[in-house]
């Protein structure tokens, strides 16, 4: 009897371990779900925080009435803007052109060749075309449809009239818009895509140029990150902007305590890209026939390191 008696307690002993077993499996199988489940929660709100993000950038920039200021910065003179010509400074007037030297003269100090560039932020394309004339390539990238449309329309057409508001009203006038005549049309290409998370896996690019964009972007600290993924061992980095952020650098690019958009810059870069030199370049962009607003865009140049941060590999 006392032997049937501890059989049976080693047999039921047994089964409570294999009870135990069981219950921890379906209790490690329920925290992995639980995990599962808040890592995808997790992941479901910073794309819903995202695409908020991207949603009001785009939106901001499809409007009609933005397309058309827009493509009156790009591609009209001051002459045809009798109100504002004489208060508006001359060198202010041809900032894509200037910025498109920049970018040539810059190459060749460093011995970049001039083969493949990316225009980040293209808007209407008018810097793209400018650069079409000495680039074998270049490759105009906006996250606005009706930015890109309007560049292909450009790039089709080389010319036409658009449509711009004198004082903000119904009143509008047609502006005749150009491209460039040292401009090569065949040799831009216009995409629709987000920067921040480019899927382009065709190759790279000698230059990248980031103008009056930067602050715009839904994780510019991402794309900086990030973007010598795209970049040849010493190809260039040029950005210009005008700092225009809308909670400041410190908030877009991480940092603490008072700082400036340019040491965040440092420090973000300083693991893959070596600083070279900065400048300045002043431009406008008309708000309507008699309203505009001056900056001065301060222009930094990065040579692509050797080898690339962990991060970015």
């Amino acid at each position: 009897m006392t032997y049937l008696k501890e059989k049976l307690v080693e047999e039921l002993k047994d089964q409570g371990v294999v009870m135990l077993d069981k219950t921890v499996v379906a209790l490690s199988a329920l925290g992995l779900a639980l995990v599962t489940t808040g890592i995808a929660t997790l992941a479901v709100l910073k794309w819903q925080q995202t695409s908020r993000k991207l949603r009001k950038y785009v939106e901001q920039y499809t409007r009609t009435e933005v397309v058309q200021q827009y493509l009156v910065h790009h591609y009209a003179k001051l002459e045809d803007l009798p109100h504002l010509k004489n208060l508006i400074p001359r060198t202010a007037e041809n900032y894509h052109e200037e910025l498109a030297k920049f970018v040539v003269n810059t190459c060749d100090e460093h011995g970049v060749a001039k083969a493949r560039l990316l225009d980040v932020g293209c808007g209407p394309g008018v810097t793209s075309f400018y650069l079409s004339s000495i680039f074998k390539e270049v490759i105009g990238t906006d996250v606005s449809m009706p930015m890109i449309m309007a560049g292909q329309q450009m790039k089709q057409f080389a010319e036409f009239g658009s449509p711009f508001s004198s004082e903000g009203g119904k009143f509008i006038k047609l502006y005749r818009l150009r491209v460039p005549d040292s401009a090569d049309r065949k040799k831009v290409v216009f995409w629709n895509e987000d920067v921040c998370s480019l899927l382009y896996t065709c190759g790279k690019f000698e230059c990248i140029l980031v103008s009056n964009t930067l602050t715009d972007l839904h994780d510019p600290k991402v794309f900086l990150e990030t973007i010598g993924q795209y970049v040849r061992v010493g190809g260039l980095l040029i950005i210009s902007d005008v700092y225009n952020w809308s909670v400041g650098p410190e908030v877009c690019l991480g940092g603490e305590g008072v700082v400036e958009t340019f040491s965040l810059l440092k420090e973000i870069l300083k693991s893959s890209w070596d600083f070279q030199k900065e400048a300045n370049l002043p431009y406008f962009l008309p708000k309507c026939a008699r309203l505009a607003e001056v900056g001065n865009a301060h222009v930094t140049v990065w040579k692509r390191k050797d080898e690339l941060s962990e991060e970015e590999v």
